[in-house]
This record gives structure tokens, C-alpha cells and sequence, in this order.
């Protein structure tokens, strides 16, 4: 079939006017000089199967020119937009004067990089549609079986995906049948053997699910069948088996040590999840081999999650000081968020004279990647349970098979894997940029771009790093993603060039998956399901946000009893990396208002009061519970973050601040050597507040938060003064109470809605005062007077704001965070710091006590509510009834906790509890997961066992 220059004519002038609001018309040369090269391919095989009788040629042209389109606007649109606004015609006029040869010269003439992309894109464009033509030409026979019949090619479109190596890249192919396949330009890939291990593990399909694609694999190129993405029936046990499989499958992915997975390289069908691209199916490890203890905790820990199941990008994966901050994962993101680091561009008001580029954050949505009902994605949050359920499943099933994997994966022949040795959005980010109008003016303008990429890599030796970069920058500068393999038994990546260039690991990819293999059987069987829950709890941007209740299956049994303090140290134990010099592990912290992964931490709040937690119970026993000491992990954990101290009330809290690495060392210290000093000091810490000098008069109500701010730090200087702690924000803490005492307004009135809570309301400050008052430190602050006026405002009227009143959330506001317990704790401080008798404060506190002690929220029957963390839930109510009972010698308090103890584990001893925020119920952390609970537990079961210091502990 011949394509007459009419037709070609045609096509162009619909294309281009199809884009005429993002000036179409400049790229008319482009488009012609396309189309006659697809045309030209009619003649390109002669003999019996000629090419009419394999493509629709009118077809496959449209398509190819609309994709070509779509590339050269993407290339070229800044530029005209920034020329259109450089002069004073309106838009028709300007794009008018573009569709002529001397308008658009005199653009390219400022421009004449972007003639060569525009170019480059034109022939590589054409070049592709050959490719797959003739491929198509020599597999049509087995391309028929495939696809499940004779079709011709009625549309290519190119650009499916990153473009590689002169322009390659996956392209769609749809023929007049209907059916629709894959063409990737693949040269020596792993499908085969992904495929080898299907066979021998699940030759029906019913445990994995298909996993893959149906495939024909070519020495130069693949096949595959188009997966389409379809909905889930909505059934609890359609998707109950769709996340079980999504387990399963990560499991064989993580054995071999794949990465990559993100959310563009899976689809969600309703048989299980389809992994549509296995070119890093394998990967070579990023460094050298180390031996011995003195590896530093966080390349220890860096190395473990490379082994892990977290490596597969599978699940989410955010990392405290992260620069992607969106999820990419292949499970999907739960709700799109806007990134705070990752920019790129819009067109707005296209077509208009108003046509303009802005910077727009970069946003990952919902895709194909998601398994959905009805359209709307499943939160995999609520899947948990399933998703480690069939990981666990697999794992059992791979190791009955192991030495049938490790043969199949020994005699596997004629693959090559991709290494990745930067993330592909580094590049993304580049070639954007370098497609700015102030790139464009010559070649070498957007080579010197493109040559300050970092030149750190993964996987690579450091020797090689020059000439990855070389490869680099010659493929961006031809809009390629630099793409690198290595051939099975080879240790050389290959780029491009000639170049030699080394990795890292001195293994081969057989030899990296054979050890992927045993390292994934070494590992402690919970260690990656504790990861996944992990991933899973940080990949909400606002944790705090309230959930509708979970539609998914009743949780399972957990793998921790709620009264087996041991089998929660075990399974911390597992996590434990790094040996004795430098031991930590990974947990969730949080941050802002999501939870971010990252080695162990100090603070208080979270991995400070989890290792505060452990000593404790080695300095019981004469054990540490998780096999290192507490006060190595703590080192480690310091010496990783240091702290300063910017005067921002956040740095200055004993709990979640800079200030709490110190509290915490020094709590822990103390456990075995009651007379340790404060490593307070110049070498240990430094002030330097962050906007000019210090300003005590400048700091509000809300600065001195106690939870998370100056009073906490008030409360600091009371609880360790005495044990070498200095005042190091030069101000005096005379100065601070006085402000304090200020802003906390007229004690005789309460403004109606104030918060009273103890963590960030008012409680927290009379907190503060209290303490400082207790250790004789208020001096001539007024401290002591305002107290009392207080005592006698809150005892006439009781106070209660409208959240301590809302006991909707079932706990009845017993927290010690916002709620009674809170309220209560501060209530006896205060009375103890104005020397009231114990007999007296008992009588004061009795009200908030009655609220504690109640068993259940209003409109919750008897059932008592599943929070249990230290902070919202019943470990705080715990810890507070018998750290009163201590105080108040009141022996009746320890009887009240041990009741809400027996009733919450009567209920959630084996499962279905939540931790303070709502998500995964596993979290380690002090004030919001189990090491608070099993902290408050200590308190309960051994007398003596008291809460830390600078919470009023003694």
C-alpha cells in the first residue's frame, strides 16, 4: 500500500491542528519529514510477506505522527512560549508567523538545539516503526499464537516508556482484530528466567497469579500480551486474594533480588498483580563486600534494606530525609500528594495570549498499578494482614524448593539484567530542565547541564565513575535515559560505548542472584514482614488524618501477645543490624505528620523511649532483651543526628526535639550508674537560635507547648539540673518563667475552647511551672503565685474545654496526651509542687481518677477501645494510675489499672488493637506503639519500675 503525498498532507495538517493552542503548526516540517519516512517503509520488504500484508501502513502512520507530536510539543513548548512572550503579538498572530519557513527559522536560529532534538525525535521515531514492523513481519506466526489469531497492524504508538540507547523505547501495537501487544526492544533479557521459575513453583498460576505477562522473547526484542488493568469484584474474598498474591509475589521478587518495581512496572488484575517489566529483575549489590563490627550503624542498615524485601520498590518506602518524597511504590499510593521537592511545569491558558509555563510540584496519582472496586482504589493499609499472610506463604513455599531455585537460576543462560546506578527521576529531572529555552541555544549549553549530575553512584566502582558519566551525559544530550546492563556472567556494565566500566560488587548477576537467594533465607522469617508493615504505616502523607472504618478481612492473630513482653523483645531482636560497636535497626519515626523510616532514633518520643524501655528491663534482669545494649544503640543514634538547638521550640523539647538525645543518654546512663552526670556542653550541644538573637519576649502561648516545646524544656531543666544539666539558651530560666507566666493569661479565666490538655494545652504549661516550682528554680518569676491561683480557679470550676468533653472516639478522653489522664498527672503535680498533703491532692484529683478508671467511651456498651498507646490510649491511663498510686500512696490506683489491663487484653490480647495514630498496630515507638504499652505493663508488674525523669519519675 502506497501513501500518497496527499494523504501524508493531510494527516500532518489534522495533527498539527489538533495541537494548534500549544503552536502545532512549527512542527509541520517535523511531522512531514515523519510521515515520509513511515510511507517509505512500504517497499521495505519484498518477497511473499510483503509488509501490506502484515500493517495497515494509513493506520500505523496516524499513530507514530500523534506520538511524534506529543514528543516535539513536550521538547519545544518553553521555547515558543517563552519566544511568543518576548514579543507583542497576540497568539494567532504568532503562531500564524510560525507555520511560515521564515517565522519558525528565525526562532531555530536562536535555538538550534532544539532543530537537532526535534530532528532526532523525527528519525528515531520512524526508525522504531520499522523495527516493530519488521518484527512483526518475522514473528507473525508466533506473534498469531500469542495474540490468539491473524491480525494486521493498524496502530504504533512509541514512547510507553523511558527512551534508551538511540531512541528505543516500548511501544503499543493494536491490530485490526482488536488485540493488543508490547513490543520492547530488549536485547538479552531475564524474562526467560522469571518465567523458568514460574513454571517449576506454580505451573498453573493459582498461587502466584500470572505474575507476568504472556511473553515471546527475541534476542533483540519481546512481546508480550497488553495486560489490562480491570477492577476487583468487591468482595472481601476477591480482595483478600489479590493482596495475599501481591505478597506471595513480592516474596519470589525480593529471593532474587529485583528492584525497580515501582508503580509503572505493575498493573492490578483482578487474577493478581502483573509485573510488566523484569529488566532489573536482578541487581548487583551497590557496594563491596564489608567484614567485622565497626561497619557504622547506618551503612549496616542501608546494606540490610538492600537485601530486603524493601529493595523491590514493591512497597512505599520513605526515608527520613528523603529527597522523593511521593510514592512510587508498585502497590500504589494512598492518597496523591503534592512533592515538596520535586518540581516540574504546566502549560496554562494554552491557545490564548495568556499562554504561559508555571512550576507545578510533582504529584503521582492513582494508576493501573492500584487494585480497585468499582473504580476507587483499596487503601493497602487495610490489606496488611494478607499482604504478609501470602509473603509468608511463599517464602515456605520457596525454601521447600530451594535447591531447585538455585539450580534453575545456575543454569539459566543468555540474560542480562538493567543496572539502575541513580534513581530514574534524577535523569527525569535533568532532561526537563534541559529542554528550558535557556539550554537550547547551543549543544554544548545543554551539555554543561547535563555534566553537573552527581557523580555518586550505586552499584558501581568508584573508578568507573568518570566514564558512567561520560555515558550519562551522551545519552541526555540525546534525550535518552541512560540505561546500563550486564550480561549474566559478566561483572562489566555495558552502556553505549566501549567503555570499561565496573561494578561495585566484583559479582556477576548469576552470582548476585544465587546470593540474593541465601541472604533471603538467612534472614530472620519476620524481619521483612515487620519491613512491609512498616512501609505500609509511613505511606499515609497525614497519619493523623481520621480513616473510615477498615471493610477489609478481620485482623489475624498477632505475632505479639500483648502481655509477652519476651516475644516482642524477640521480635525486635530480629531487626538488629550493625553488631556490637554500632548496632541499630530500622523503625518508623515520625515526622511532621507522617512516619518516615530510619534507623533507630533518640528521641524520647519515639526510639529514645523504646531503648529507655529495653534498659529497663536489662537493668530487671541482667539481659538486654534484644541481644545489644541499649546504651551502644543510643550512641549510635546521637552520633547520626547531632543536636542543635535553633531556638525553634520543637528543637528545645526533651521528647521530640534535638534536646531529647541527651535525655535519653542520660536516662539510660543513669540505670546502671545512678550518680552519671548530664552531657550537657559545648561539645554536645550548641545553641544557636536561628533567627538572630534569642528573643524571650517574642514567645508565645503555643512556644511553650509542652510536648513539643519550651515547657517541655522547663520541665527539662527541673528534672536534670541537679544532675549537671545547664540553661543553654543564655535567656535564664527565671526570664522563661516569666514569660510563661505571662502568656498563660489571668488563672481565674479559662477563654472558652482554650485547649487544656497536657501535651499542648494549658495543662502542659502549669505543668512546667509545677516542676520548676517542685525543684526550687522559679525564683522571683511569680511562678509559685501563679500556681496557686490557678489551684484554687480549676478547683471552683473544672474546667472541661470542648475536646476533654467529645468522648466520641470510645476511650472516654482518658489519654494522657489530650485527655483526663493527662489532666490528672498535671492536677498532682501541681498540688504536690504547693506542698498540699497526699490525703488532699487524692481528694482534688478523685474527679479526673473517676474518668481514667471508666472502662469505656460513651455509646461503646463495655467494650473498652483499642488504643493502646502511651500518649491516646490505655498504656498512658495505665502509667498514670500507678504513677499516682506511687505518689498518693493510693495501692487501690495499681487495682484499677490492673482491671483496664485485664479487660484490654481480655479483648486485644492476641490482636485487632490499634496504636496511637490509628495505623499499623506493630509500631515500636514510646508514646504511640507497644514499647510505651509494654513500658506502662513494667510499670504494673514491677513495683519501682517508674516513668523517665523529665516525665515525673524519680
Amino acid at each position: 500500500m502506497q501513501l500518497s503525498d496527499a494523504f501524508l498532507d493531510d494527516l500532518v495538517r489534522r495533527i498539527t491542528d489538533e495541537r494548534s493552542d500549544v503552536f502545532g503548526a512549527f512542527y509541520t516540517p517535523y511531522l512531514r519529514d515523519g510521515a515520509q519516512r513511515v510511507a517509505g517503509l512500504a517497499a521495505a520488504l519484498p518477497g511473499p510477506d510483503t509488509m501490506e500484508d502484515t500493517a495497515d501502513l494509513a493506520g500505523v502512520a496516524e499513530s507514530a505522527l500523534r506520538s511524534l507530536m506529543g514528543l516535539c510539543v513536550e521538547t519545544g513548548v518553553r521555547t515558543l512560549i517563552a519566544s511568543f512572550r518576548a514579543q507583542d503579538t497576540g497568539y494567532e498572530a504568532f503562531h500564524a508567523r510560525l507555520a511560515r519557513a521564515t517565522g519558525r527559522q528565525a526562532v531555530l536560529d536562536r535555538f538550534p538545539e532544539l532543530d537537532r532534538l526535534l530532528r532526532l525525535a523525527t528519525a528515531r521515531t520512524a526508525r522504531t516503526v520499522a523495527d516493530v514492523l519488521h518484527a512483526a513481519v518475522a514473528d507473525r506466526a508466533e506473534l498469531d499464537a500469542l495474540l490468539g489469531g491473524p491480525g494486521r497492524v493498524v496502530s504504533v504508538t512509541p514512547g510507553l516508556g523511558d527512551a534508551h540507547r538511540g531512541g528505543r523505547t516500548v511501544c503499543l501495537v493494536v491490530r485490526d482484530d482488536g488485540t493488543r501487544a508490547v513490543y520492547k526492544p530488549q536485547q538479552d533479557n531475564c524474562q526467560q528466567l522469571l518465567t523458568s521459575l514460574r513454571t517449576l513453583l506454580d505451573a498453573d498460576g493459582s498461587f502466584f497469579g500470572p505474575l507476568h505477562p504472556r511473553t515471546l522473547v527475541r534476542p533483540a526484542h519481546v512481546w508480550q500480551e497488553f495486560v489490562v488493568h480491570a477492577d476487583l469484584d468487591g468482595t472481601a474474598e476477591h480482595s483478600a486474594r489479590y493482596f495475599r498474591r501481591f505478597g506471595r509475589s513480592a516474596a519470589l521478587l525480593s529471593m532474587l533480588g529485583a528492584t525497580d518495581l515501582h508503580h509503572e512496572n505493575i498493573i492490578a488484575t483482578p487474577a493478581g498483580p502483573v509485573v510488566i517489566d523484569t529488566e532489573t529483575l536482578v541487581s548487583l549489590p551497590n557496594t563491596a563486600p564489608e567484614q567485622g563490627s565497626s561497619m557504622p550503624a547506618a551503612a549496616a542498615l542501608n546494606r540490610d534494606i538492600e537485601h530486603s524485601v524493601l529493595n523491590t520498590l514493591l512497597f512505599p518506602a520513605r526515608y527520613a530525609g528523603s529527597k522523593l518524597d511521593v510514592d512510587i511504590s508498585g502497590i500504589g499510593c494512598v492518597r496523591p500528594g503534592a512533592s515538596e521537592h520535586l518540581q516540574s511545569y504546566l502549560v496554562v491558558d494554552a491557545g490564548t495570549d495568556d499562554i504561559r509555563f508555571d512550576r507545578s510540584q510533582v504529584v503521582v496519582e492513582h494508576g493501573s498499578n492500584m487494585a480497585t472496586v468499582a473504580g476507587e482504589p483499596l487503601d493497602p493499609r487495610r490489606w496488611t494482614d494478607e499482604l504478609v499472610a501470602g509473603f509468608r506463604e511463599a517464602r515456605t513455599l520457596l525454601a521447600a524448593h530451594r535447591d531447585a531455585v538455585e539450580a534453575t537460576v545456575r543454569e539459566s543462560a543468555g540474560w542480562a539484567v538493567r543496572q539502575v546506578v541513580r534513581p530514574t527521576y534524577v535523569y527525569a529531572r535533568f532532561l526537563e530542565a534541559s529542554t528550558h529555552p535557556v539550554h537550547l541555544g547551543s549543544r554544548q549549553d545543554r551539555a554543561e547541564l547535563l555534566g553537573k549530575l552527581p557523580r555518586h553512584y550505586r552499584g558501581t566502582a568508584a573508578a568507573s565513575a568518570d566514564a558512567v558519566h561520560r555515558e550519562e551525559v551522551a545519552a541526555l544530550l540525546d534525550l535518552d535515559v541512560p540505561f546500563f546492563t550486564v550480561d549474566c556472567d559478566s561483572g562489566l556494565l555495558r552502556g553505549d560505548f566501549d567503555e570499561e566500566i565496573r561494578s561495585a560488587a566484583r559479582l556477576t548477576p548469576r552470582e548476585s542472584a544465587l546470593a540474593a537467594v541465601r541472604s533471603f533465607f538467612a534472614r530472620p522469617a519476620d524481619r521483612d514482614p515487620l519491613y512491609l508493615r512498616y512501609a505500609l504505616a509511613g505511606s499515609a502523607d497525614d497519619v493523623w488524618e481520621r480513616r473510615e472504618p477498615a471493610t477489609g478481612p478481620a485482623p489475624t492473630t498477632s505475632p505479639v501477645h500483648l502481655a509477652d513482653p519476651a516475644g516482642w523483645h524477640a521480635l525486635l531482636g530480629d531487626l538488629v543490624v550493625g553488631g556490637a560497636d554500632a548496632p541499630t535497626w530500622l523503625t518508623p519515626r515520625l515526622r511532621g505528620d507522617g512516619l518516615r523510616l530510619g534507623g533507630i532514633d533518640a528521641t524520647l518520643y519515639d526510639g529514645g523511649g523504646l531503648l529507655l524501655h529495653l534498659a529497663q528491663s536489662a537493668a530487671r534482669t541482667g539481659v538486654s532483651p534484644v541481644g545489644v545494649d541499649p546504651e551502644r544503640v543510643c550512641a549510635s543514634a546521637v552520633r547520626s543526628r547531632p543536636a542543635v538547638l535553633d531556638g525553634t521550640p520543637l528543637s528545645m523539647s526533651p521528647f521530640t526535639g534535638a534536646l531529647s538525645d541527651l535525655v535519653t543518654d542520660w536516662e539510660i546512663r543513669r540505670l546502671t550508674s545512678p550518680d552519671a552526670r548530664f552531657r550537657a556542653g559545648e561539645e554536645h550541644v550548641r545553641f544557636h537560635p536561628g533567627q538572630g538573637a534569642f528573643d524571650v519576649d517574642g514567645l508565645s502561648a503555643a512556644d511553650f507547648d509542652h510536648l513539643n516545646g519550651y515547657g517541655g524544656y522547663l520541665v527539662h531543666l527541673a528534672a536534670h539540673t541537679e544532675h549537671g544539666a545547664t540553661e543553654v539558651t543564655g535567656a535564664g530560666a527565671e526570664r522563661l518563667l516569666r514569660r510563661l507566666v505571662t502568656v498563660d493569661g489571668d488563672p481565674a479565666e479559662h477563654p472558652e475552647g482554650d485547649e487544656l490538655g497536657l501535651s499542648h494545652g494549658r495543662f502542659g504549661r502549669i505543668t512546667a511551672l509545677s516542676a520548676m516550682v517542685a525543684a526550687g528554680l522559679d525564683e522571683d518569676s511569680g511562678a509559685r503565685a501563679h500556681l496557686e491561683r490557678f489551684a484554687e480557679a480549676y478547683g471552683r470550676h473544672r474546667w472541661q474545654d470542648a475536646g476533654l468533653r467529645d468522648r466520641g472516639d470510645g476511650g472516654g478522653n482518658g489519654g494522657w496526651c489530650k485527655g483526663y489522664a493527662g489532666i490528672a498527672y498535671a492536677h498532682a503535680a501541681l498540688l504536690t509542687a504547693l506542698g498540699e498533703p497526699a490525703g488532699r491532692i487524692a481528694e482534688a484529683v478523685a474527679p479526673e481518677i473517676a474518668r481514667v478508671t471508666e472502662p469505656a467511651g460513651a455509646g461503646r456498651s463495655t467494650a473498652i477501645a483499642p488504643d493502646l498507646s502511651l500518649c491516646h490510649g490505655l498504656a498512658g491511663r495505665i502509667a498514670v494510675l500507678c504513677h499516682l498510686a506511687d505518689l498518693l500512696a493510693r495501692p487501690d490506683l495499681r487495682d484499677a489499672a490492673a482491671a483496664l489491663h485485664t479487660a484490654f487484653l481480655d479483648r486485644y490480647g492476641n490482636g485487632g488493637w490499634s496504636c496511637g495514630i490509628g495505623t499499623e498496630p506493630l509500631l515500636p515507638s514510646y508514646f504511640l506503639g507497644l514499647s510505651g504499652w509494654f513500658a506502662a505493663q513494667a510499670m504494673l508488674d514491677h513495683p519501682g519500675t517508674g516513668l523517665p525523669r523529665c516525665l515525673g519519675g524519680r
